[in-house]
Order: structure tokens, then C-alpha cells, then sequence
């Protein structure tokens, strides 16, 4: 009996490669006519996409806060890319020595456990106790953020490592050392990244907090500054921008992952 193929679910259909491109597009149509609809309905203070992006359009590079739209972006990129930096040539390390060393784990795992489910913006008194409102305890906020999913992902990506890769390993006189770099690591790059995807994520979500200690530029400052002088568009322009680039930093992660792990470019 001959199948008939569903062209919207054949991968090298044109219906589908047509619904894969263009579907994106439209929801994102969508969600601004539905944006525009309850914005226009005269019960809100919600501003219309197109004021928003006028509003954008001036401050971006005209002064707000003293400082241009650019500026600010370029404040906020730097402190979640310096917490990520430093949460990823730390947090990576100690996550595979976590899943790789019992004795490691047995001394390390525990304090790390009481650590993990504290939330980031919890850490705000304690480092403005500590550090003040400086730069340091914004940046120290922001990696409390990204610092836990980095270090979850990769012990939990080493401990996961299928039986049968370290018995291949054995078979080809692999020692320790060989074991860790050649079959270990390879195996646990998706999860590892896993973590550092999450990580991503989740440090834009941190940076209103941690633009609260004093800051006077930043995105979530000028978030904060919107809702406090009743600025609902500035707020939204806040929101749009830690969007917008938030999803330009994941879609350059998934290039380098891609690059990094031929074996998911598919």
C-alpha cells in the first residue's frame, strides 16, 4: 500500500520550508496586532508599538539619563558578558571536576547544594553590605545568576555519560587524563552548553536587579527610571532592547555551538 507523504511535515517539502520561514515572521506580526489592539483601546496606558518605536528611534541616540540609548545598551551588555565570562571559565571547571572527582564532590557538592536554590536578588543586601553599590556587586549579582545553570549542566552532563563510551575508551588504552579530554568532555559539550545557554537567559533576567544598587546607566535603570516617573513607554523601550538583544545573543550562541559541535548542525 503506497503512504502519501504530508507536505507540511516533509523536511524538504515546500510547504514546510515556507511555513518554517515565514512562521516566525507571523507571529511576530501577530503579537504586535494584538499589542496595537489593546494599546488602542483607550482603557490603558500600554503605548502603541509605533510609539515605542518612535520613542527608541529619539533616545537612541539622543541623551536619556545623560547618556544615549547606545550607551546604555552597551553598559548592560558588559556586565552580563563579564559575569558570564567569569561564570563559564569558572563555573565549567568546577562542574566537571564536580562529576569527574568523588573526592571533589564529596567535600564541594554539599555547600554547593545549600548555595544553589537561593535566588540572585537575594544576594542584594549582602553585597551592598559588603561592596557597596559599586560596579563589582552589580556584576557579582549578575553572576549568581548564570553562575549555578553552568555548573549544574556540566556535572550533570559528566556523571551522564553513557557507560559505553568509557568502556570504548578502556578498549583503546585510554588512561584518566585521555578519558576525561577525549571522551568525557566531547560527551558532555551538549549539556555543557545546555547550561551556559540557560545561563544567558537567565543573566538579562538578573540585570534589573542588579542595575537597582545605585546604578545611573544601564537598560534596567532606565526600566526602573520609566516606572518610577510614570514613563510606561521608556519602560517598554527598556524591555524591548534586553529582548532584542537577548535573542541576538542566543541565536550567535547556537552559531558558535553549531561550529563547535558538528555533530548537531543539523
Amino acid at each position: 500500500m503506497k503512504t502519501t507523504k504530508n507536505p507540511w511535515l516533509e523536511e524538504r517539502g515546500a510547504l514546510y520550508k515556507l511555513f518554517y520561514y515565514l512562521g516566525p515572521c507571523l507571529l511576530i506580526i501577530a503579537f504586535l496586532l494584538l499589542w496595537q489592539g489593546i494599546a488602542s483601546g483607550g482603557k490603558t496606558t500600554l503605548p502603541t508599538p509605533a510609539a515605542a518605536l518612535e520613542r527608541l528611534v529619539t533616545i537612541w541616540s539622543g541623551d536619556i539619563a545623560k547618556h544615549p540609548m547606545i550607551y546604555h545598551v552597551g553598559i548592560s551588555m558588559r556586565r552580563v558578558l563579564t559575569a558570564l565570562i567569569f561564570s563559564v571559565a569558572v563555573g565549567v571547571p568546577f562542574g566537571i571536576a564536580m562529576g569527574w572527582n568523588k573526592t571533589f564532590r564529596a567535600i564541594f557538592k554539599p555547600l554547593f547544594e545549600v548555595i544553589r536554590p537561593v535566588p540572585p536578588i537575594a544576594w542584594v543586601p549582602l553585597f551592598t553590605l559588603w561592596f557597596g553599590t559599586s560596579e563589582f556587586s552589580r556584576v557579582a549579582i549578575i553572576t549568581m545568576g548564570v553562575f549555578m545553570p553552568i555548573v549544574i549542566n556540566s556535572y550533570s552532563g559528566v556523571v551522564m555519560v553513557p557507560e559505553i563510551n568509557f568502556q570504548v575508551g578502556r578498549v583503546f588504552g585510554a588512561r584518566s587524563m585521555d578519558m576525561l579530554f577525549d571522551v568525557v568532555l566531547p560527551s558532555s559539550l551538549n549539556a555543557i552548553f545546555a547550561g551556559i545557554r540557560t545561563a544567558l537567559g537567565g543573566g538579562w533576567m538578573v540585570l534589573l536587579a542588579s542595575e537597582m544598587l545605585g546604578a545611573r546607566e544601564g537598560i534596567g535603570f532606565l526600566i526602573m527610571q520609566g516606572s518610577s516617573a510614570n514613563d510606561l513607554t521608556l519602560a517598554i523601550v527598556g524591555m524591548v532592547m534586553i529582548g532584542a538583544f537577548g535573542a541576538l545573543f542566543a541565536y550567535g550562541f547556537d552559531f558558535l555551538e553549531r561550529w563547535l559541535c558538528p555533530w548537531k548542525r543539523k
